[in-house]
């Protein structure tokens, strides 16, 4: 059985982000190989033919700044943000970003603008650790149950 115990989650949530607003969260990778970033989007009170104006994840050696786009993961240019729902399974659109870590730079960035104000949560999951966090805390979350 794999328990993907050499992984690390990173979440941020935000219950309202304006459509003129944008939901980031900078993700350190060091020592990982590969991650899995949903961002998720609440429902929209008005059909959105678009979930997101931006989309995007961006990388960079420093954090807080010098990040750029990665090929492949940019909305509008290198895949189709789908619309956004005002009903389904308590989501209004999901987003993921599989990446594979290896020839990136040490920090990703993921960059989300809706294209109406809606709650935006971005979590990601770390995997394929160099060392297998083992307390709650340095797998980032707060409690954890192994069995």
């Amino acid at each position: 059985m794999n328990f993907v115990s050499a992984s690390k989650s990173v979440s941020k949530a935000e219950t309202s982000v304006a459509a003129n607003a944008t939901h980031s969260v900078e993700i350190d990778t060091i020592g990982f190989a590969y991650a899995s970033i949903d961002v998720v989007f609440s429902p929209f009170t008005a059909a959105a033919t678009a979930a997101a104006t931006v989309l995007r994840l961006a990388q960079s050696d420093s954090s807080g700044s010098g990040q750029a786009n990665i090929s492949g993961f940019v909305g509008g240019t290198d895949f189709t943000v789908a619309a956004g729902s005002t009903t389904g399974a308590n989501a209004g659109y999901t987003h993921r970003f599989d990446v594979d870590l290896r020839g990136k730079k040490r920090y990703l960035t993921v960059y989300a603008t809706p294209a109406a104000t809606v709650g935006v949560v971005t979590v990601a999951r770390l995997s394929k650790g160099e060392a297998g966090p083992t307390s709650a805390s340095d797998k980032g979350v707060s409690t954890q149950v192994v069995g």
